[in-house]
C-alpha cells in the first residue's frame, strides 16, 4: 500500500512539474533594463522537423522547456531551434535590439502573437545578402518594437554546427556601445593575429622548413577565422553571396585542423623521435583531409567535430609525452597544446558544438580566445626552439672554424714535409747524376790521357771507346729530359691499328734475342683473339716491353724464369711480365719508376745501366692513357703490369 501511495505521489509531482514547465513566467523589462539574457525563455529543439509553420507551435506548447531542461542530441543536419518569449514591458522604451552572438545565421524567422496567431515580422535564410539585414552590422542584430505591457514573440533560428546561440535583448543605446565594442575588439584581435602572422612570415623567410610553412598557414587560417567570426568577410568581402559566406566558414573550420596536426607533428619531429605517434598523426591528418569535401557537400562540420572529439586522447597523450621531453620550447609548446585541448576540443567542440552538452553561449569568444592564446604560445615555443638552434649553429660554426684551423695547420705541415721531401729528392738526384756522369767521364779522361801521352797500342780503338761514351752520355741526357720535363710525348707517337696477338708474338721474338738459354728461360702465354685490334705506337710499346724483359734478365740472376702474358678485360689490355728473381721491398716498389733509381745491390759497373729504363717506360705508357704498376710476383721475383685502356682504341672482330 505504501509503495502505491508513493508511486501516486510521484506521478502527481511529475505531472505538476510538467504543467509548470509549460507555464513560462513572463520576462520583465523595466526602466533600468539595458541588457537582458533570454535564458528564461522557453525552448523547443525541433530535431524531427515536426513544426512546419509558426501556428503549429501551439500544439507543441507543452513540449517547450527551459534551456537547461531541453534534451540535447547530436545531429549532423541543421535543425531549427524555437524560442518562445513572453515579455512584460514596464519601461518607456519600445525600441529594442535582439542579438544572437553570431555574425550570420543559416535561418532566422521572427513572429509576434496577435489575435491568437503568430504573425511573421522578419525572415531570412542562408542565401540572404548583407544589405537585407534590418541592421547592417558585422554581427547579427535584429530590431524589435516591443509595446508596453504583455507581448509574445516566437523566434525560429538555426546556427552553424548547431552551436548554442546567445539570445539577448539590448536597449538601443546599449546596442550601440556593444556593437562598437565588438567591432573594436574584433579589429584589435585581427590586428594582433596579423602582427603575429607577419612575425611568422619573417621567421619563415629566414628559416625555410616545412614546420614553419605549416605554422604560417595555420596562423593565416586563424586570422581568416577571426575576420570571419567578426562578420568582416560577409560585410566587406562578399556581401552579396550569403551561401558562399557560409561555405567559406565551413571550409575554414574543416581545413584548419589539418595544418594544426601537421605543425604539431613537425615541431615535435615525431618521425624521428616517436614513429608510432607519427603514424597516428598521419592517419588523423588524412582523415581530416577526406572530411573537407564531405563537410562542403553536407554543409555541416558535424563529422569534422566528431573527429576532433576522437583526437582528444591523442592530444592528451601528446601533451604528456611532449612535457617529458627536454628540448627547447617543449614546455611552452605543451601548454599551448593543453590550451587547445581545453578551449577548443573540450569546451567548444564537445561542450557546445554538436549536441550542446554544455550551454556555452559565448562560443565564438571561446574559439577566438583559445586560438589567440595558442598562437601566442606556439610563437614563443618556436622562438625558443630557433634560439636554441641558432646557439647550436653558432657552436657548430665555431667547431667548423676550429676544424678549419686544424686543417690549415695540418696542410701546412704536409706542405712543409713535401718541401723537405722534394729537397731530399733533389739532393738524391744530384748525387745520382754525379755518380752516373762521373763513371763515363772518368773512362773518357783515362782514354784522353792515354792518347795524350801516346801510351795506347790501338789509337782507333781508343777513339771508338770515346765516341761510345759520348753517345752513351747523349742517350742518357735524352732519357733524363724525357722523364723529368713536361714535354708531351703523345704528340710524337705514331699510333696505328695493330693486331695485338701478332704484336705480342713479334715482341716475344725480339726479347728472345737477348736471352741466353743457359742463364734464363722466357715463356709466353698469349690467348688473345687474333683479330683483336688496338691503336697504339708499335715501336714505343714494344721498347717498353723489351726494357722490362731486359731489366728482369739483368737483375733476375742466373737461371731466372720470365713469363709474359696478355689478357683483355672490359676496359683494359693488361700486359704482365713476371720473373723468379728476388722480390723488392715496399720502398723499392714506391721508387721503382723514378729516374736514376737502382737498388744498392745492383749499383755496380758489372750490371751496368743508369736507372732510366723503367722511368722511360712509365712515360710512354702514360702518354697512351695507361698506367704501369709493380708488385711481387708469385714466381718469387718482380711483376710489372702495363695497363692500356681499350676506351681509346677500336676493337675489330672478324
Amino acid at each position: 500500500m505504501r509503495f502505491i501511495l508513493l508511486l501516486l505521489m510521484g506521478c502527481f509531482l511529475l505531472t505538476g512539474h510538467t504543467a509548470l514547465a509549460g507555464q513560462q513566467q513572463r520576462i520583465l523589462l523595466g526602466d533600468s533594463t539595458t541588457e537582458l539574457t533570454l535564458r528564461d525563455a522557453s525552448f523547443f529543439f525541433d530535431y524531427d522537423k515536426q513544426i512546419k509553420e509558426a501556428d503549429d507551435v501551439l500544439r507543441y506548447a507543452q513540449q517547450f522547456r527551459a534551456l537547461s531542461e531541453v534534451e540535447k542530441r547530436p545531429q549532423h543536419e541543421l535543425y531549427s531551434k524555437w524560442a518562445w518569449l513572453k515579455l512584460d514591458n514596464r519601461s518607456k522604451i519600445t525600441d529594442w535590439v535582439m542579438s544572437f552572438g553570431f555574425a550570420r545565421l543559416p535561418k532566422l524567422a521572427v513572429y509576434v502573437l496577435e489575435d491568437g496567431r503568430f504573425k511573421q515580422i522578419h525572415t531570412q535564410d542562408v542565401h540572404a545578402r548583407f544589405e537585407q539585414r534590418p541592421i547592417q552590422d558585422p554581427q547579427m542584430y535584429l530590431p524589435l518594437a516591443i509595446k508596453p505591457g504583455h507581448s509574445e514573440y516566437l523566434i525560429e533560428f538555426q546556427t552553424f554546427a548547431n552551436a548554442p546561440a546567445n539570445l539577448r535583448l539590448h536597449s538601443h543605446a546599449h546596442y550601440l556601445s556593444t556593437s562598437q565594442s565588438s567591432i573594436l575588439t574584433n579589429a584589435s584581435l585581427a590586428g594582433v593575429v596579423a602582427a603575429i602572422l607577419l612575425i611568422v612570415i619573417v621567421n619563415l623567410a629566414f628559416n625555410r622548413n616545412t614546420t614553419n610553412v605549416f605554422y604560417a598557414m595555420w596562423t593565416f587560417l586563424f586570422l581568416l577565422i577571426v575576420i570571419d567570426m567578426a562578420g568582416f568577410t560577409f560585410q566587406y568581402f562578399w556581401p552579396n553571396h550569403g551561401f558562399f559566406s557560409g561555405q567559406f566558414s565551413i571550409a575554414l573550420m574543416a581545413i584548419v585542423p589539418i595544418f594544426h596536426l601537421l605543425f604539431v607533428r613537425g615541431f615535435l619531429q615525431l618521425k624521428h623521435y616517436h614513429p608510432t605517434l607519427n603514424t597516428i598523426y598521419v592517419a588523423a591528418t588524412w582523415l581530416y583531409i577526406l572530411l573537407v569535401p564531405t563537410a562542403l557537400y553536407l554543409q555541416s562540420v558535424y563529422y569534422n567535430l566528431l573527429a576532433s572529439t576522437f583526437v582528444i586522447p591523442l592530444f592528451v597523450y601528446t601533451c604528456v609525452w611532449s612535457f617529458r621531453q627536454k628540448g627547447p620550447g617543449m614546455r611552452t609548446f605543451t601548454y599551448s597544446l593543453i590550451n587547445h585541448l581545453v578551449f577548443l576540443n573540450l569546451l567548444t567542440i564537445v561542450g557546445a558544438s554538436y549536441g550542446n552538452l554544455i550551454d556555452l553561449f559565448q562560443i565564438t569568444s571561446f574559439i577566438k580566445i583559445g586560438y589567440l592564446i595558442e598562437v601566442l604560445l606556439f610563437t614563443v615555443a618556436l622562438a625558443l626552439q630557433h634560439k636554441s638552434l641558432q646557439g647550436q649553429l653558432v657552436r657548430h660554426l665555431e667547431q667548423q672554424v676550429n676544424a678549419l684551423n686544424r686543417t690549415v695547420v695540418s696542410e701546412r705541415e704536409v706542405v712543409n714535409e713535401q718541401v723537405n721531401q722534394l729537397k731530399a729528392k733533389e739532393e738524391q738526384l744530384f748525387t745520382d747524376l754525379s755518380h752516373e756522369l762521373r763513371t763515363p767521364l772518368t773512362v773518357m779522361r783515362i782514354q784522353v790521357e792515354s792518347l795524350q801521352y801516346n801510351i795506347v797500342e790501338n789509337v782507333e780503338d781508343s777513339y771508338a771507346k770515346l765516341m761510345a761514351k759520348i753517345d752513351e752520355l747523349h742517350k742518357f741526357i735524352d732519357q733524363l729530359m724525357l722523364v723529368t720535363t713536361d714535354k708531351d710525348v703523345a704528340n710524337i707517337l705514331n699510333k696505328e691499328d695493330i693486331k695485338v696477338a701478332h704484336f705480342i708474338n713479334e715482341t716475344f721474338q725480339s726479347c728472345m734475342t737477348y736471352v741466353d738459354p743457359k742463364k734464363a728461360r722466357l715463356e709466353i702465354i698469349n690467348r688473345l683473339d687474333p683479330h683483336f685490334t688496338m691503336q697504339f705506337d708499335r715501336r714505343s710499346i714494344g721498347n717498353a716491353i723489351l726494357e722490362v724483359v731486359k731489366n728482369a734478365l739483368k737483375y733476375g740472376g742466373d737461371g731466372v724464369d720470365i713469363k709474359m702474358s696478355a689478357q683483355v678485360t672490359e676496359q683494359h689490355l693488361v700486359l704482365r711480365i713476371e720473373d723468379s728473381g728476388m722480390p723488392l721491398s715496399y720502398d723499392a716498389h714506391r721508387q721503382l719508376f723514378q729516374p736514376l733509381f737502382r737498388e744498392e745491390a745492383s749499383r755496380s759497373s758489372l750490371s751496368g745501366g743508369k736507372g732510366m729504363g723503367l722511368a722511360v717506360c712509365k712515360k710512354i705508357v702514360e702518354c697512351h692513357g695507361g698506367k704501369i704498376e709493380s708488385h711481387n710476383s708469385l714466381l718469387g721475383g718482380l711483376c710489372i703490369e702495363i695497363i692500356l685502356p681499350t676506351s681509346e682504341v677500336d676493337v675489330a672482330l672478324a
